[in-house]
Parts: C-alpha cells; structure tokens; sequence
C-alpha cells in the first residue's frame, strides 16, 4: 500500500497552496493508496480532509507535524493541537505515551549532519530511542539529505517513512511510504508505524506515475 505521509494544505497550513479537493483527485491521479494530512501544529486540517476522505471513499489519514527544540516532529495518533509552538520534546512525549501516539522526526537530515551537531551527541540519542522510525524520504530534502537520514537510520536500527512534505499539489507524492498491510484506518496506520514492516521510497521504485523532480524548499 502507497501512502504519503507527508501533506499540508491551506486548511490548516498557511505556507501551503494545496486546496482540500485537489489532494484526493491528484493523488488518485498519479497511484497513491492514501495521504496523511501533517498540518504544521493544528489537527483541523486532517480532521476535514479525513472528512473529505470518506465522502470520496479515499483513505485520508490525520497527522501533525509539531516543532520542538530537537527539531520538527511527525506525530501519528495524537488527535488534537500542541500545546504551545515549539512544544519540549519530552512533553510531546509524555502526550504520546498516554495516547499511544508515534513521532518519527520529519527531514532529521536536511541539513547533514545536523541533528548531532546542532543538539549534541546524547541528546539526539536520547530522542531518537523515543521514536518509531524517522523519515528517510522527504520531499523536500536533496538525495544527499536523504541518504544521510538512512544512515542516521541504520546507526539507530530505525526504519523509515517517506513523505512529499507537499506544499503544492504537483509535490504530492515526491515521496512516500509502501507498507506491506493493508491499512485503512488512523488506529491501523498506528499499529503499522510502530510494527516497522513499511519502507521510505521515491515514487519511481514502486510504480507510482509521479517522477522526482528534484528537492524544493518547503517551509
């Protein structure tokens, strides 16, 4: 199953120009299985385009992604706003924890090499034996970003996701993550991120019609 995981639109995501009915005609367009909508610190814009979902009987999954001081978070399971900008991951953690929700760090790499040099040693240690995967595929990132997001990865025994980070509709499905279930619901796409059998890949390894162009800068 292709999914992105990786989406923000203008619901809930200022820096993105990606219309709600537009996510669902393009991304069965070019062979996604499904989206994950990531609004940048809001659950509404998941909540409508999982609406949205359902009305056109595609899968539409809700995400977020979240700033903390170890960098930008994907959060999985975890149905309602931060509470504050730039959240401290080890309460972000606790949240998750109670509401048995995954992060898996977004583009940990889009600068190489600066997850360690930027938090130090142990602290990136420290967050990364507190997430699910990381997200090895992004959109966003140049191939030397997302190589070295594999590597980090591999050090840490990690899988990966991968995600378009989309901020336009022709982004939409840059990246994205093959998992080896079916999943069809938010409780399922949970289980499955924290089973591990999924893979971060570009669109052009598994028969998806959208080429990779190459990284832009997404906010």
């Amino acid at each position: 199953m292709r999914i992105d995981l990786h989406v923000h639109t203008s619901i809930s995501s200022p820096c993105s120009l990606i219309e709600p009915e537009g996510v669902i005609r393009t991304a069965t367009e070019i062979g996604l299985d499904g989206v994950c909508i990531t609004e940048h610190d809001e659950i509404k814009g998941a909540e409508v385009m999982s609406a949205l979902g359902r009305k056109h009987g595609f899968p539409v999954f809700r995400g977020i992604e979240t700033y903390t001081e170890l960098g930008d978070m994907l959060v999985y399971g975890l149905y309602q706003d931060p509470p504050n900008w730039k959240t401290p991951f080890e309460e972000l953690l606790a949240m998750c924890r109670e509401t048995g929700a995954v992060i898996i760090p977004a583009h940990p790499c889009r600068v190489t090499g600066e997850l360690e040099r930027l938090h130090g040693w142990e602290r990136a240690k420290y967050m990364l034996g507190n997430v699910a995967a990381i997200e090895t595929h992004n959109g966003g990132c140049s191939p030397d970003g997302n190589r070295a997001a594999l590597e980090l990865g591999r050090r840490y025994g990690l899988p990966g996701i991968g995600g378009s980070d989309a901020h336009h509709l022709f982004q939409l499905g840059r990246c994205l993550t093959v998992f080896g279930e079916e999943v069809t619901s938010d409780e399922e796409l949970v289980r499955a991120l924290k089973a591990g059998r999924y893979r971060g890949v570009y669109p052009d390894e598994f028969h998806c019609t959208r080429s990779n162009p190459g990284p832009l800068e997404t906010a």
